[in-house]
């Protein structure tokens, strides 16, 4: 695909957030959405209607809401976007503040398929309930770049030997040691590589099943997109631990540099980790 397709699918994203979303203009999705968009995100609705009933149940809820694009990647016919939604609940003073990650595919100039992962405990502090993210998993294009093939096998690697077996001692042959952490909680653990490994020991002793799937991965020149799934037991009670994470993850030089996510924080609450993410 060429880079004026590439761009030309991200206009088409940029374009429904600030033509239809952020001014609530919801009768003009049908110009961005095919007829029979599937929306995994809403555990496999087809049709664009039950997506805008979707949608406006959260402008109902929150009737200033806006969405602001922190990131976007394209490869090929998808598009990644991390969204900052902020917004006040609807007859209050409440301040709303979410954030998503958006993965769509294009064809033919609409949306034809869609994916999310959803903070949801920006929805819940509000008495909302948290729904099930579970989505059809995809596969790696290697319609790309050498450049954006070597740093999604580099991701997958990582994923594979770090967040699956777990040998955080691996972590300084793919990562650069000046690393930068953009997830606050995950920070507290430190700075750099060595902040990196002492989080990750800190999440494997709570949960020593504790793996992270890949379930979506992206690519755009040095940055590489991920949806993960994490599943484990908590060590202390063997409560199960299932949580849905986007990444976005900045390679240089062919090694991690930098890190941005969205975490669903709702999802384990009840084990003590803070709701932030950045």
């Amino acid at each position: 695909m060429t880079d004026t397709t590439r761009s030309s699918n991200a206009e088409l994203i940029q374009r429904l957030y600030t033509e239809v979303y952020n001014v609530h203009r919801l009768d003009r999705m049908p110009e961005f959405y095919a007829k029979d968009v599937l929306n995994h995100g809403g555990q496999g609705e087809v049709g664009a209607d039950a997506l805008r009933n979707r949608v406006g149940m959260m402008f109902t809820a929150f009737p200033d809401a806006v969405a602001e694009v922190e990131h976007i990647v394209t490869q090929n016919d998808r598009v990644l976007v991390f969204l900052r939604w902020t917004g006040h609940l609807t007859g209050s003073e409440e301040e709303m503040t979410l954030f998503t990650a958006n993965l769509y595919r294009v064809r033919d100039g609409e949306i034809a398929e869609h994916w999310s992962v959803v903070d949801q405990s920006g929805l819940t502090r509000f008495g909302m309930p948290a729904g099930d993210q579970t989505q059809p998993a995809g596969k790696p294009d290697w319609a790309a770049t050498e450049t954006e093939q070597a740093n999604m096998r580099l991701v997958l690697k990582v994923w594979d030997e770090l967040m699956q077996q777990h040998l955080l001692d691996r972590a300084d042959d793919y990562y650069r040691q000046d690393y930068i952490q953009h997830n606050a909680f995950a920070a507290q653990s430190g700075g750099g590589l060595k902040g990196m490994k002492d989080f990750f020991a800190g999440l494997f002793a709570l949960a020593p099943d504790l793996t992270g799937e890949i379930t979506q991965i992206i690519a755009q020149d040095d940055l590489v997109g991920i949806f993960c799934v994490w599943r484990g037991h908590e060590a202390s009670s063997g409560r199960e631990l299932l949580l849905h994470t986007a990444d976005l993850l900045r390679v240089q030089d062919g090694l991690i540099a930098e890190h941005w996510d969205v975490m669903d924080y709702a999802a384990v609450a009840d084990f003590g980790v803070a709701p932030q993410n950045g």
